[in-house]
C-alpha cells in the first residue's frame, strides 16, 4: 500500500538497517467469530488528528484475518470495520492476538499488548460511567413528573456530581498509566474550556514523563492550537462572551423526524447552537444548566439548536427525553464526521456558540453560571 510505501522511504532515508526496522514490526492476529466477510483497515491515530492508514486485508469466512506495521514509537491505533464499528489498541511491537464476537465487539479481548489491556479496561470503565449517567436520567425524569421539587434539586446535584467524578476519573488514569498513547487518548475526551488548567499542566509535563517522543511533540502543538482558539475579545463582564466577531457559518442537518432543519431558519432570535452527544459524560452534566437556561429565557426572544455527535439514533433521542431537552435537535448520526463539527472547527464536547438576531457570534462555551449571566446581558 502507498502508506507501507511512504513508510520504507522515509526508514531507507534515515539509515535504518533492516535488523532495526524489524524490531519495530508488529503483527495483529483477529479471530472475530460472525464477522461478516469485508476489507479490515489498519489505522494509526496520531496526536495531532491525522490518521494514517498502515495496512488493510480482507478477512476470510471463519473471521480470521492479520494485519501489521512498523511502529516508531508506542502508538495508538485502531481497526476500522465496517458499520463504523472499530477496535482501539495501544501498539508497541510483537505480536498480540485479537478475538471476538461481531455483535459484542466491544466485549473483545487481546493478549500480547498490556497496553492494549489497560485501553480496553479503561474503555469499560468509561462505558460505566456512562451506564451510571443513563440511569440518572431515568431518575430526574421520575422525579420531574411527580414534581418533587426538593428531590429532584438534590438529585440534580448529584448527578452534577457525577461529572465532576468522571472528570476526576479521566484525569486520574492519564496522570498514572505508563503508556503515552493512552494518557493522551484519555485527555482527549475533556474540554480545553472546562478543565483547561489541568491540560495545561498534563501538556507541561509530558516532555519529562516521556521524553524524546514524537507523539509529545505531536499533542503539545496540537493542544497549543486549540488552547489559542479559546481567545477572542472576551468582555469584561461575562467569560466567553464576545463582540460579534463573526457570521455564524450555516448549519443544515435532519432533526428527530428526518426534516432538514438550518441554523438560518431561527434568524431574528438569540440562538445556543449546543455541540452535545449522549455518549458524552461532561455534556450530560451540563446539560441541567442548559435545561434551566432554556426554561428561564424562552420566552424572551431565544432558543437553542442542539447538534448531537451520536452515532446510534435509539440512543440520541432517549438522551433528548431523558435529559427534558424540549428545544430543536438536529443531527446526520455521524459522529466526530458529521459536517457541522468542521463547519464549527469542534476539537471537544461540551461546546456551544450564543448568536444574536443578526446572526453574529456573541459568546463561545458558556457554562453554567456563565451561560445565565450571558444570556441576562441580552436578554434585557
Amino acid at each position: 500500500m502507498r502508506s507501507k510505501q511512504l513508510l520504507f522511504l522515509l526508514i531507507a532515508l534515515s539509515g535504518f538497517t533492516a535488523c532495526s526496522n524489524s524490531s519495530r514490526k508488529f503483527t495483529i492476529i483477529a479471530n472475530i467469530s460472525g464477522l461478516p466477510e469485508q476489507t479490515v483497515v489498519l489505522e494509526q491515530l496520531n496526536a495531532n488528528e491525522i490518521i494514517t492508514i498502515v495496512d488493510s486485508v480482507h478477512s476470510n469466512a471463519d473471521g480470521h484475518f492479520e494485519l501489521s506495521g512498523v511502529a516508531p514509537e508506542p502508538g495508538l491505533y485502531r481497526i476500522h470495520f465496517r458499520q463504523r464499528k472499530y477496535i482501539l489498541l495501544s501498539v508497541d511491537k510483537g505480536n498480540m492476538k485479537i478475538t471476538g464476537d461481531w455483535n459484542a465487539l466491544e466485549k473483545y479481548t487481546v493478549a500480547g499488548s498490556p497496553a492494549s489491556v489497560q485501553l480496553q479496561t479503561y474503555l469499560a470503565a468509561i462505558r460505566a460511567h456512562l451506564n451510571d449517567f443513563n440511569m440518572m436520567s431515568v431518575v430526574l425524569d421520575t422525579l420531574k413528573a411527580k414534581g418533587n421539587d426538593s428531590i429532584l434539586a438534590i438529585a440534580q446535584k448529584d448527578f452534577q456530581d457525577k461529572g465532576v467524578h468522571f472528570t476526576q476519573f479521566v484525569e486520574r488514569f492519564a496522570d498514572t498509566t505508563a503508556y503515552e498513547s493512552n494518557a493522551i487518548f484519555a485527555v482527549r475526551m475533556l474540554s480545553p474550556v472546562t478543565e483547561g488548567a489541568y491540560l495545561d499542566a498534563f501538556t507541561q509535563g509530558l516532555n519529562r514523563r516521556f521524553p524524546g517522543a514524537r507523539m509529545t511533540k505531536d499533542f503539545t502543538e496540537y493542544y497549543l492550537k486549540i488552547a489559542t482558539r479559546q481567545g477572542g475579545p472576551a468582555k469584561k463582564t461575562v467569560p466567553g462572551m464576545m463582540d460579534g466577531v463573526k457570521d455564524a457559518p450555516e448549519v443544515s442537518l435532519p432533526d428527530v423526524n428526518g426534516k432538514t432543519v438550518t441554523l438560518s431558519s431561527f434568524r431574528g432570535k438569540y440562538v445556543l447552537l449546543d455541540f452535545w452527544a449522549s455518549w458524552c459524560g461532561p455534556c450530560r452534566a451540563e446539560n441541567p444548566n442548559v435545561v434551566a437556561a432554556y426554561s428561564k429565557f424562552k420566552d424572551k426572544n431565544f432558543t437553542i439548536l442542539g447538534v448531537s455527535l451520536d452515532n446510534n439514533k435509539d440512543a440520541w433521542l432517549r438522551a433528548i427525553k431523558d435529559d427534558g431537552m424540549v428545544w430543536t435537535q438536529v443531527s446526520d448520526l455521524q459522529g466526530w464526521h458529521s459536517s457541522a463539527v468542521g463547519t464549527y472547527n469542534i476539537e471537544s464536547i461540551p461546546s456551544n456558540f450564543l448568536i444574536d438576531t443578526a446572526g453574529k457570534i456573541i459568546g463561545k462555551n458558556l457554562r453554567g453560571e456563565q451561560l445565565e449571566e450571558a444570556l441576562k446581558s441580552v436578554l434585557k
